[in-house]
């Protein structure tokens, strides 16, 4: 197809200079090249393009229908390259991004209005999900990820490493009061839920692991209802920081095991690839990762100064 483009743009040139030299010097081609590639291009198509003599030259009439043509495509073909250098530089089109439900809801949808206000061609659509998309096949641009990513083909940018924190409401802590080891969870409420609905919470002491069996008094679906039973004075429960730093810094709920560090999930930007990424991915994912690190470092310091556990 390129040797095709070429050819055409020699027999264009050759029509509009009136000459194969003329054309040949517009071209920066020698006058050999362009004479077998004009010749090359008559023989595909099978007829007679130019009739011409050692003085002079002229197109047939199935060289000046064919000219004409010419003429549309080489223009239509500088049209889509433009279209491309458009492309290359500017934000705009279609944006799909995916993440978790909580965290599509609590922060990505801020994020991607704000982003969207500043480059106003942009479509963003949002695909809040708890399974893990296949973003190939569903079409996505880019995901955030909590945990470990097990397909090494997608670009993954890390954003931070986020803990999980267990808490309880102040209501709650004043009438059954705070443990202070991880054993003492098995007397107390305890809220489980979705996938983390396991009867066992894990912990490091000192460099040592330290397994607690829970008392489940409420299980369910839905960490949103989840932590909806914890703000009620439910009981105490295990949630990822980016859930519950704001209620952790404003007093609605309150750190417990403060000596007992928890697991960590790192969540990720994700794309597919990084070679040849549009603008509107690459400046997305530049901007949610600013953003969420910022959000990150804000949970973290405030939760912890406002950590009120003796323990």
């Amino acid at each position: 197809m390129i040797d095709n483009l070429v050819e055409l743009t020699i027999f264009d040139k050759v029509a509009s200079a009136g000459s194969l030299t003329g054309a040949a010097n517009e071209l920066g081609l020698s006058l050999a090249v362009v004479s077998k590639r004009l010749a090359t291009l008559e023989a595909r198509m099978g007829v007679r393009l130019l009739n011409r003599t050692t003085r002079r030259q002229s197109m047939t009439q199935e060289g000046e229908r064919f000219h004409l043509h010419c003429v549309r495509i080489l223009a239509e073909v500088q049209q889509a390259e433009a279209v491309m250098q458009h492309s290359r530089t500017d934000i705009n089109g279609h944006l799909r991004v995916t993440a978790p439900r909580m965290l599509g809801t609590r922060y990505l949808a801020a994020l991607a209005a704000q982003f969207q206000a500043m480059h106003p061609a942009l479509r963003i659509e949002l695909v809040l999900s708890d399974d893990v998309v296949d973003l190939v096949e569903q079409g996505i641009d880019l995901a955030l990820r909590f945990g470990v990513l097990d397909d090494s083909t997608m670009t993954a940018r890390h954003i931070a490493d986020s803990e999980l924190v267990l808490c309880a409401a102040p209501d709650y802590l004043r009438r059954f009061g705070s443990p202070d080891t991880p054993a003492a969870l098995s007397a107390h409420n305890c809220i489980l839920y979705g996938t983390r609905g396991t009867r066992h919470w894990l912990f490091q002491h000192e460099g040592k692991p330290v397994s607690a069996e829970v008392n489940a008094t409420f299980l369910c679906n839905d960490g949103n209802a989840a932590k909806a039973l914890a703000l009620a004075g439910g009981g105490i429960f295990l949630k990822s920081i980016w859930d519950v730093g704001s209620e952790l810094r404003d007093g609605r709920l309150v750190r417990v095991l403060g000596r007992y560090s928890t697991p960590s999930a790192p969540l990720h930007v994700v794309y597919p690839h990084a070679l040849h990424l549009a603008p509107r991915v690459r400046h997305f994912a530049d901007y949610a990762l600013k953003s969420l690190r910022g959000e990150w470092e804000l949970l973290t310091d405030k939760a912890s100064a406002r950590d009120r556990s003796p323990n």
